[in-house]
């Protein structure tokens, strides 16, 4: 139902309008004014979506009003005996101007467009909801992980994602001490769909982890099968989780259909640790290995999404896996902060004027030296 507010001098003006409107089915007269004065506390206390307004009015014009009325402010379609006002009602973004008499052809065709107005509006706050419950799920800062660095950065494509990340320890949880979880994803599709595939994966991670206390096979196996059964393979996600033993240096992972991380071995040695199953629900029984591999110190382990490596330059170019596994080379002595953030700018530069293409998102792990396992 749109909600209108009628201004207007003329009381004869105003009965007709009202008479159009009905006529209309989905609209209902909130309030109505005499002049522009009256209408500033009619429309504070009704709150319309729409405001049909008189231009030539005593006292203040319609387009004064208008352009005095704070934000949110609703939709203003002037209806004047005048067609000179056609530059002012443009000057404060009116969403049409009709002249008087009104037609019932050229309302209703005024009355459609307030309609998509308003459900684009509507679209953008479940939007603007789904984007702030989405951001609460993930971790704000990661936690302080003894003997390791880690840090996590993210460049969203929209309001909503398909990418996400965790950090949390397990033995906070029932689990093996000095053992921490970690998890980074990608939800097939854009948008709210992928977000709520995103979302969805997390937390049903971090419950089989935390709760059921599964080991990386066991979990990506579980949370496949609960992906699939939700979605009948029309909705996947790639993703990898492992665990971290601080004690002896380990990294137990699954890559369930994820781009493949990267590791720093010797001086000028990068290594790529691929896929070890297929992505989550997209097959009913998906089958998972798990590899374990050491992170000696001065070792960084790099994961990141495919908005990484398939950001595309003006020229269709893309970032590549050579040009990321030079970067992991260039800047293994820095902050595991640091490596993210320039990881991301060399992203943002690559894809230049091209900026809205996918999520982006990288995870970085380095070893301290034994000193750093001390403290």
């Amino acid at each position: 139902m749109i909600r209108v507010v009628l201004v207007d001098d003329e009381p004869p003006a105003r009965t007709r309008m009202r008479q159009l409107l009905d006529a209309a089915g989905d609209v209902t007269v909130v309030g109505e004014a005499g002049s522009a004065v009256e209408a500033r506390e009619v429309i504070q206390n009704t709150r319309p979506d729409l405001l049909f307004l008189d231009v030539d009015m005593p006292e203040v014009r319609g387009t004064a009003l208008a352009a005095s009325l704070p934000e949110p402010r609703p939709f203003i379609v002037f209806a004047t005996a005048f067609d000179q006002y056609g530059l002012d009602a443009i000057a404060v973004e009116a969403t049409d101007y009709l002249l008087k008499p009104v037609s019932r052809l050229k309302l209703a065709a005024t009355l459609e467009r307030v309609r998509g107005k308003l459900a684009r509006q509507a679209i953008d706050r479940d939007i603007a909801a789904a984007t702030d419950v989405q951001a609460r799920m993930w971790p704000g800062s990661l936690p302080a992980i003894p003997g390791f660095e880690c840090a996590a950065a993210s460049l969203p494509a929209r309001g909503v994602g398909g990418d996400f990340y965790d950090v949390f320890p397990l033995a906070e949880c029932g689990g093996a001490p000095d053992v921490w979880a970690l998890l980074l994803g990608d939800a097939s599709g854009k948008g709210v769909a992928a977000g709520l595939v995103a979302s969805a994966v997390q937390a049903r991670v971090h419950t089989a982890a935390t709760l059921a206390h599964l080991g990386p096979e066991a979990l990506m196996t579980e949370v496949d099968r609960d992906v699939y059964a939700t979605t009948d393979g029309a909705r996947y996600a790639t993703g990898i989780y492992g665990t971290l033993n601080v004690e002896e240096r380990k990294f137990t992972y699954v890559n369930a259909g994820h781009p493949s991380m990267l590791v720093t071995g010797g001086i000028d040695s990068i290594n790529h640790l691929p896929a070890t199953g297929p992505a989550l629900g997209l097959i009913e029984a998906g089958r998972f290995a798990s590899h374990t591999i050491e992170l000696s110190p001065g070792c960084v382990l790099l994961a990141y999404t495919d908005g990484v490596n398939e950001a595309q330059n003006d020229r269709d170019e893309e970032f590549g896996d050579g040009s990321l596994s030079v970067l992991l080379h260039e800047t293994r002595h820095q902050p595991a902060t640091k490596i993210c953030e320039t990881i991301l700018q060399a992203v943002r530069t690559h894809r230049g004027s091209r900026q809205d293409q996918d999520d982006v998102t990288v995870m970085v792990l380095k070893a301290r030296g034994l000193e750093g396992l001390r403290a």
